[in-house]
């Protein structure tokens, strides 16, 4: 399915509401990220039904990019050193 040049605007307005949420992130990381996801959503566009969004698919920029920040690679190292885990008995302070 080629894309009609609307298509190509909503995912372009899609990726960059993404990489909005993304910002915070160190440049390096970013980048590494927007380049794997606007392949992705390059790839899920192409499969959309007539009437389907991004949206529909993937659910809400801010959702995919918890996904995206949950799952990726470039963040491992960071998540094992810095991984919040809540205690596994009750803690008490006084």
């Amino acid at each position: 399915m080629t894309d009609t040049p609307a298509q190509t605007d909503v995912t372009a307005a899609y990726r960059a509401s993404v990489e909005h949420h993304l910002a915070a992130l160190l440049e390096e990381i970013r980048e590494d990220l927007a380049a794997g996801l606007r392949a992705h959503l390059a790839d899920v566009a192409s499969d959309l039904r007539p009437g389907e969004t991004l949206e529909h698919r993937l659910g809400s920029p801010d959702r995919l990019a918890v996904a995206v920040l949950g799952y990726s690679p470039a963040l491992e190292a960071f998540q094992e050193d810095h991984a919040t885990v809540p205690p596994s008995r009750a803690v008490y302070t006084s």
